[in-house]
């Protein structure tokens, strides 16, 4: 899919996602929540990346076979379109895969960094290693 979303071949996107895919976009996340099937993850989630910030991507450092799926681990990075702010931001995200399409998809990452991108949060002066 990541490869796919590289070459912008949308199409061959839709055709890997099961009918009734659940994407679950982590709350805190722009357009965070539940969307189900294609064309809500595109209208929803994937346009408001194109619109609203430049380079997104996503990489790839790592693919971990759950049995029934792969978790994937890397880090996001882009430039937020309103407020020039850029960020990297590690994220790790769950796919589940049945009879070749993907059914399920669950995101975990930093959406305070996301938020310090665009302009939601403010960084702490006083930030600290615990």
């Amino acid at each position: 899919m990541y490869e796919l979303f590289a070459t912008k071949d949308y199409e061959a996107i839709k055709n890997i996602f099961d009918e009734n895919i659940r994407w679950n976009q982590m709350k805190g996340f722009p357009d965070g929540g539940q969307y189900i099937g294609a064309e809500a993850i595109f209208e929803k989630v994937f346009d408001g990346f194109r619109k609203d910030w430049t380079g997104w991507k996503a990489t790839i450092t790592r693919y971990i076979d759950s049995g029934d799926g792969v978790f994937v681990v890397g880090f996001y990075e882009g430039t937020y379109n309103t407020t020039g702010r850029s960020l990297r931001a590690e994220f790790a995200c769950e796919y589940k895969v049945k009879e070749g399409k993907i059914t399920e998809f669950n995101q975990y990452t930093d959406t305070f960094l996301i938020g310090q991108a665009m302009g939601w949060t403010q960084e702490s002066k006083n930030t600290r290693a615990i």
